[in-house]
């Protein structure tokens, strides 16, 4: 037998929306059906009256934060095991800072001349 796959499972909006109330789904569905129908929110407001007016605000308030949580990738914090914490601490691998070299001393630039004379140094 084949599973069906969970209300939402990919569509973040369609969760959100699966977790309202029918009462929350019918104050969506009033808001939506007058903004649709070319009233502006003051409109809306009068036809729905003020206190469903207001809970619909928060209905689609709550669904925005449920798409805000379900969209965003997740912040990793990134944790050193053990061994690699022993060879930080240690400075193992490099992590030691380089002492800061004299601005008056030249740069030896490597190269791959062997004479070692001053215009190859």
């Amino acid at each position: 037998m084949l599973e069906r796959p969970m209300v939402g499972e990919n569509d973040p909006l369609e969760f959100a929306i699966s977790n309202l109330s029918d009462n929350e789904l019918g104050l969506l569905s009033e808001y939506r059906e007058l903004h649709l129908a070319g009233f502006d929110t003051e409109e809306v407001r009068d036809m729905m009256g003020g206190d469903s007016f207001e809970m619909a605000i928060a209905v689609m308030q709550k669904v925005n934060g449920d798409l805000e949580r379900l969209t965003v990738p997740p912040v990793r914090k990134l944790v050193a095991k053990p061994k690699m914490r022993a060879a930080i601490d240690s400075g193992i691998g490099g992590n030691k800072r380089q002492r800061k070299s004299d601005p008056e001393t030249p740069i030896r630039r490597a190269t791959s001349c062997l004479c070692k004379s001053e215009r190859c140094l």
